[in-house]
């Protein structure tokens, strides 16, 4: 039994004398073995770093320089397109300017003569316009514009102010044209939340007296009596004089009868033979009150007739707006009224 034990400790021992040598050598050779990988770590950060800036280097070599153009006082998108031909970036710095135009290029960075190389930023530091700080005078103008105008002026001023109530009055400017506001205008915005507008329905006509078309031209007088609401009624006669086409020859009612909107003129107009069968062209107004009960309507008009169907209105509205929508079609002609997508009313026009 005692061979076996004595066999495995000499194999220990050759196995462990080995292993018993290189901890010697480390121990005696510490500081060398130290020196040298910390001179390898070196070595390696030195070539990585060199190779780093070569690399930077051939780039940056490789890209022209550039003069830096003047852009100040310039419009944005005008602005944009120069450096842009210049190869340069542009970094836009939004500011709000009282004495600057929406969209102007106040200031740039670098400076206009700078060279530098071609892909360099300019800052450009923008106009968003001066603050609105009063209300502004919207006679002249549309909803519309009002609306898109509130929202874009204090959008960025963390307030709101919105339409208020919208009142339609008779006047002599066109339909849909504001004519009166409250708050005036400057009025300080402090306490302002919603501003009332008056807007105009056109001259409202609800009765006239009829004149005397005799020799005047179809088309002309269909025109003006349809801004008048009225419906007109042509009835073709035969003449040989070719001056006579497409002229008056009669009318019923007479010169002098009072007329109501959407009542109906008859005209006897004087047509060549050649002519008398044709389907004619007439210039023509639709008028059409939107119902008052409505606070907005999407208004749509599609008119049909011997060439097809086609639109002259889409448009929203207020409730109470009177539209006159002025469009040219041939006799027997229908007229579609939507409201919000529904029929809401339909004519026949002769």
């Amino acid at each position: 039994m005692s061979r076996p034990r004595a066999g495995m400790k000499r194999v220990m021992v050759k196995t462990g004398r080995p292993l018993q040598l290189f901890r010697d050598y480390v121990a005696s050779h510490s500081r060398l073995i130290v020196r040298n990988v910390f001179i390898i770590l070196l070595l390696f950060i030195v070539v990585f770093v060199s190779v780093g800036l070569l690399v930077f280097w051939l780039m940056r070599r490789g890209q022209p320089e550039v003069a830096v153009p003047k852009v100040t006082e310039k419009d944005l998108v005008e602005g944009l397109i120069i450096l842009q031909k210049k190869s340069l970036r542009a970094v836009i710095d939004p500011r709000y300017f009282s004495d600057k135009e929406k969209n102007t290029i106040v200031e740039q960075d670098p400076r206009p003569g700078s060279i530098v190389r071609e892909g360099k930023e300019v800052k450009l530091i923008v106009s968003k316009g001066s603050i609105i700080s009063i209300v502004e005078d919207y006679t002249g103008k549309t909803i519309t514009f009002v609306r898109n105008r509130l929202q874009e002026i204090f959008s960025f001023q963390g307030k709101t102010i919105k339409i208020g109530n919208i009142t339609s009055v008779a006047s002599e400017e066109p339909p849909g044209t504001i004519v009166g506001q409250f708050p005036p205008p400057n009025t300080p915005i402090t306490n302002v939340a919603t501003i009332d507008l008056v807007v105009s329905k056109g001259t409202e006509i609800q009765a006239f007296y009829l004149e005397d078309y005799t020799d005047a031209d179809i088309s002309d007088v269909m025109q003006v009596l349809a801004l008048r609401g009225v419906l007109v009624h042509v009835i073709p006669e035969e003449v040989v004089d070719p001056s006579q086409n497409g002229l008056i020859i009669s009318q019923e009612p007479t010169e002098g009868t009072i007329v109501k909107r959407n009542e109906t003129v008859t005209f006897y107009v004087g047509y060549l033979p050649s002519e008398k069968e044709k389907d004619k062209l007439y210039a023509r107004v639709l008028n059409f009150d939107v119902p008052e009960d409505l606070e907005t309507a999407q208004v749509r008009i599609l008119v049909q007739d011997k060439i097809g169907e086609r639109e002259i209105y889409n448009e929203e509205n207020m409730g109470g707006d009177s539209l006159s929508i002025p469009f040219k079609s041939y006799s027997d002609t229908r007229a579609y009224i939507y409201i919000d997508g529904s029929v809401h009313e339909v004519r026949k026009l002769e």
